[in-house]
């Protein structure tokens, strides 16, 4: 008994073991997490080291960030490693090879770190090692206002509780608070004072911290316990810091903090603003880990925030001003309604081909299918009801509901595969993205493919006179061969996809997983349920009704392919080189397309970057910053934005209305803004359209160890740059050195009064910047208590001439006593990849593909002279894109190598996978012609959707090739076989291309949000089957002509008739000998 068999005798167990199966695909969908993309970003793990002292650049790199360079840099699977030397900042971002377990990547890494810790300044702070790169953008940014309370107020009540709240969600790795001022505790030494109570600063620091103590001091045993003793001395209130002792005489005089300093309870200098459309706010930028799931993460973060609001006072608010997750949720969207009227239109395919309809009833189908593409999202699911319910009660049409079933079936079954491969099988983890359900798109399209093979078949067994229960038998089991084959030959495509390359298999594996389960589970609801309900339900399904569909719809089309193949077969080898021509023309026109990596995802969102010359004020950027607000309250497309105000550079983050309801795209309205910025000299401002995925920008980086040379170079190359008009916001990716003081020390003269380099480094910091002495507990957080000179002491260059460093009886050691002052420009950061030091070029390359910019950059810099020992190199997505080609290459390989061997099998022969292969080369000149038509790049998209189409094409040769090896038993001759054989399978061919073409046309023509993310994998196919489909039908059966020819002829030449008889005599003889031997 076969599965069919099983099926009609078993009906009830049938449909409950779907149900089941179908209840638990349900119940999987709930649980799959859901994202824009699978995760394929490099994991990042970023090291952040703070180091007390305005240590510059330099003395950072030499002593901080090299021997933590040294350290990681041979962590498993690290990728490449960038570093950021600032003033007192380095920063060491380590990316990692995809598919990386970063747990165990972090675990490592601070191991790693911890043995060189102790070799960094004694000054260095607690470091920050995080799962993230600070260059990742905010995947949330609130900002909290008030009518009533000041910005200060806001943002105590945001740092010691919002803040906390959300630093403490999973997924969350870094979290900055812009905007009002941040409470310290302010020591402000008299300069005067302290020379007549002759206390250093130094000791002032040392007096601070070691008054502000609550010490372990022992244990005291008692019968029946431990005491526990501890000496209490922290500060509870801003008097204890006032009446801290700093010095005291034999005579019982003391010198208190207040006698020699000012203290105050107060805020630090603002070192950024934020506002939100102009209005003043506290804004709270969240960035995510590299490996977290956005949705998850924001989810999580909303939470917070609605529980905080529940206890805010009636004049605070929380406003969401970026929800990244936001977007995604959009996408996934848009992307199950294409999905969606894909079903319907494949619904109204089936309509076409398989009911009973007379002329009015057709071109009322023809209308339904092109309306429903147009139709919004809430009227398809009206419609797709309304069809449901027209094809289970009108008996002509239920045959359509039978093959349609077959879709839903094996979409909700797929959820739950997806779910149980996600806890069964190591290193798989499917969720929801773009790249599943895109699987599912294309699937739905081919589901119905095994089930109309076998209806079909079925309904021809009931035209002969079969009963109902015998032709579903009898139907089903004469296709298990067809269907089983085709299935893997489609299913076969995908296998390198999740064995082949690393990158493509964690990018596009997910559509392997999905269509390999979708099929498999469409073949056998095409053996189990389609023969079970076309045995059981009542069909009007009268003899000749295909006869009927042929007069009103396909008679066309009969005539055009008999007239076709009648043409091609008179000249079948003038063809076959046209095709075999236009397909390496169609790689000549591919090689010279556009190539990209993942392409972009437009969003209604754009950053806008304000950048003044290093050193510049906070006021002075802030003045630029609302000059730009001023212009961008002016556009009506803008709906929001939020400003982040600081000193040297800026950013504002602008959101615009929803694509639908605006009339000009974001570069539209990015263009009508450059012209106008472009006057608020000496900012340069540039834009950054926020990118989920893929990026705009081409990347240089420049190599060589003196940073004035490096500049010089990377000068020279963004004026080179600024001549191609396709580039815009050429940037070097440095900050130009900043205007600085250099203090001379004289060595001999500082030895001599008894001081080093250092002490008196020291002491210039302490007096004039200002030094964190203790922390100062509240009940809710810790504030610092920074000691300095009062701002009269230290706000011209003669106050840091006089600063005093010791007193020797009644003189005063000043700092320009032992050293010289000049002026000079010193590095303002220096940057480092793979422990080299580099700067980095860039520009916005808009539409243009990658791969042309690359090749007109080269072409500009071809004769470029560079000093010895300094190059460049193309770097970001571009280094990505060469690595994913070659990766292509093997793939389709190993691709076309699969297919044959299983057309090989299915045909019991090695010649006639040959003849189908022709279909290959024809679905690759469609594809090719449609991504160049529609001006679409070739990014990973549409060389997946070229290795799809390498197994969908085939199909329709397997069903010409598989009956006219079926017609051979009865037929002689090659070429009544062919036209037989064409005609026959004209119309099953036709509905497996249709089903697949309009289950994918809603993606192709989509422009909602995202939607440029699936749109060149959907072009592709829908060229590829469109160009090669009707080629198909006349070249594979002139191919069947000259082989089945030429195999004639050779057996004739090579051994006649009579003496392959006398042959297999001589054979038969020989065994029969040993055979008696061997007994």
């Amino acid at each position: 008994m076969n599965i069919s068999e099983f099926s009609i005798k078993k009906p009830v167990t049938t449909i409950m073991l779907y149900a089941g199966f179908c209840l638990l695909g349900i119940i999987s969908l709930t649980r799959l997490p859901v994202e824009l993309y699978p995760n394929i970003s490099f994991g990042r793990i970023s090291i952040i080291m703070n180091i007390r002292g305005g240590i510059p650049p330099t003395e950072v790199e030499s002593m901080v960030t090299r021997p933590i360079e040294d350290a990681v840099s041979t962590v498993t699977h690290l990728e490449s490693m960038l570093s950021i030397s600032k003033e007192g900042e380095a920063t060491v971002m380590l990316s990692f090879e995809q598919g990386t377990d970063m747990q165990l990547a972090a675990m490592e890494v601070r191991e790693k770190f911890a043995k060189v810790k102790e070799k960094l300044p004694k000054e260095s702070e607690k470091p920050i090692i995080a799962q993230f790169s600070e260059s990742d953008v905010p995947i949330v940014i609130l900002a909290v206002t008030s009518d009533k309370r000041s910005q200060e107020d806001l943002r105590r009540i945001v740092d010691e509780d919002l803040k906390e709240r959300i630093k403490r969600i999973k997924g969350v790795a870094n979290v900055e608070v812009g905007g009002g001022r941040e409470r310290k505790i302010i020591v402000e030494a008299d300069k005067n004072a302290l020379y007549r109570y002759a206390v250093s600063i130094n000791h002032l620091i040392s007096a601070l911290g070691a008054n502000n103590l609550n010490i372990l001091t022992g244990e005291l045993e008692r019968i029946k316990d431990k005491l526990i003793i501890r000496a209490i001395g922290q500060y509870e209130s801003i008097d204890d810091v006032k009446n801290t002792v700093v010095m005291s005489s034999p005579d019982g005089s003391v010198v208190r903090v207040k006698d020699i300093s000012e203290v105050k309870d107060t805020f630090l200098e603002a070192s950024n603003y934020s506002r939100i459309n102009v209005k003043p706010v506290v804004s709270i930028y969240i960035q995510k880990e590299s490996k977290g799931n956005t949705i998850e993460i924001a989810r999580d973060i909303m939470k917070e925030v609605e529980f905080f609001k529940t206890f805010l006072p009636e004049d605070m608010d929380v406003i969401i001003t970026k929800n990244q997750s936001e977007f995604i949720k959009t996408a996934i969207a848009n992307l199950f309604d294409s999905l969606l009227r894909g079903s319907v239109m494949i619904i109204f395919v089936l309509m076409l081909f398989m009911g009973n309809q007379n002329k009015n009833m057709l071109w009322l189908i023809l209308y339904g299918l092109v309306i429903s593409i147009f139709l919004p999202p809430f009227a398809v699911h009206i419609l797709l009801i309304g069809l449901i319910i027209f094809t289970a009660r009108n008996p002509h049409y239920r045959s359509v509901l039978i093959v349609a079933l077959s879709i839903p079936i094996s979409v909700i079954i797929t959820f739950g595969l997806m779910d149980f491969s996600n806890m069964f099988i190591p290193d798989i983890e499917l969720t929801i993205n773009f790249i599943t359900l895109f699987g599912l798109a294309l699937g739905v399209g081919m589901l119905v493919d095994n089930a109309i093979v076998v209806f079909e078949n079925i309904m021809t067994k009931t035209e002969h006179g079969f009963s109902k229960i015998d032709a579903a038998i009898e139907g089903s089991s004469e296709m298990n061969t067809v269907i089983v084959g085709s299935t893997l030959t489609t299913v076969i495509v995908f296998l390198p996809m999740i064995f082949v390359g690393k990158s493509m298999s964690i990018l596009y594996g997910g559509i392997a997983w999905t269509v390999t389960f979708s099929l498999t589970v469409s073949l056998f609801v095409a053996l189990m349920i389609v023969p079970l309900m076309s045995s059981s339900i009542k069909l009007i399904h009268k003899e000749g009704s295909s006869k009927h569909i042929k007069e009103v719809f396909l008679l066309p089309f009969y005539r055009l392919q008999k007239r076709a193949l009648s043409i091609v077969l008179r000249k079948r080898f003038f063809y076959i080189f046209l095709a075999l021509a236009g397909f390496l023309g169609a790689m000549w026109l591919f090689q010279g397309m556009g190539k990209e990596y993942l392409g972009t995802t437009e969003q209604n969102r754009f950053t806008v970057f304000i950048e003044l010359p290093t050193g510049a004020k906070l006021d002075a950027s802030d003045e630029v910053v609302r000059k730009v607000e001023e212009l961008l309250k002016e556009i009506p497309e803008v709906k929001d934005f939020t400003s982040r105000v600081e000193a040297w550079s800026s950013k504002v983050y602008v959101n615009l209305v929803d694509l639908r309801y605006r009339k000009r795209s974001i570069n539209e309205v990015i263009e009508s803004l450059r012209p106008k910025v472009a006057r608020l000299q000496p900012a340069f401002i540039y834009f950054e359209e926020e990118q989920e995925v893929g990026t705009k920008e081409i990347i240089l980086n420049v190599y060589g160890y003196d940073y004035d040379i490096l500049r010089e170079i990377a000068v020279a190359i963004t004026t080179r740059m600024d001549k191609i008009s396709y580039f815009t916001d050429t940037k070097i990716r440095m900050r130009a050195g900043r205007p600085e003081l250099w203090i001379k020390i004289d060595k001999q003269k500082s030895s001599s009064f008894g001081f080093s380099t250092r002490d008196i480094a020291d002491i210039l910091h302490a007096k004039i910047r200002g030094v964190r002495a203790t922390l100062f507990h509240t009940k809710a957080s810790e504030i610092e208590t920074i000691v300095r000179l009062k701002e009269k002491d230290r706000r011209t260059i003669k106050d840091i001439h006089t600063v005093t460093v010791s007193k020797i009886g009644d003189d005063k050691i000043t700092v320009d006593q032992m050293s010289d002052f000049r002026y000079g420009l010193g590095p303002s950061e220096i940057w480092r990849k793979d422990r080299a030091r580099m700067i980095q070029v860039s520009a916005n390359i808009g539409q243009l593909p990658l791969s042309d910019a690359v090749n007109i950059l080269e072409k500009e810099l071809s004769d470029l002279k560079l000093p010895e020992d300094y190059f460049y190199e193309v770097g970001g997505e571009y280094q990505m894109l060469l690595k994913t080609q070659e990766e292509f290459k093997l793939t389709i390989i190993v691709i076309l190598i699969l297919i044959y061997l299983v057309m090989a099998s299915l045909f019991e022969s090695y010649k006639q996978p040959f003849i189908i292969m022709i279909t290959v080369l024809l679905g690759t000149i469609g594809a090719i012609l449609a991504l160049y038509l529609t001006d679409t790049p070739v990014g990973m998209g549409a060389l997946i959707g070229l290795m799809m189409l390498a197994g969908i094409v085939v199909n329709n040769g397997i069903i010409l090739i598989d009956h006219a090896n079926l017609l051979k038993k009865t037929q002689k001759n090659c070429f009544k076989i062919i036209f037989i054989a064409a005609n026959d399978r004209l119309r099953p061919v036709l509905m497996t291309t249709a089903s697949t073409i309009f289950g994918l046309i809603p993606m192709a023509i989509d422009k909602s949000e995202g939607s440029n993310l699936w749109n060149p994998l959907a072009i592709t196919v829908i060229g590829g089957l469109l160009f090669a489909t009707p080629f198909t039908l006349v070249l594979v059966p002139a191919i069947y002509s000259i082989f089945e020819q030429f195999t004639d002829i050779l057996s004739k030449i090579i051994m006649p008739k009579k003496y392959k008889i006398i042959w297999m005599n001589f054979i038969e003889n020989f065994a029969g000998i040993f055979i008696r031997k061997k007994k």
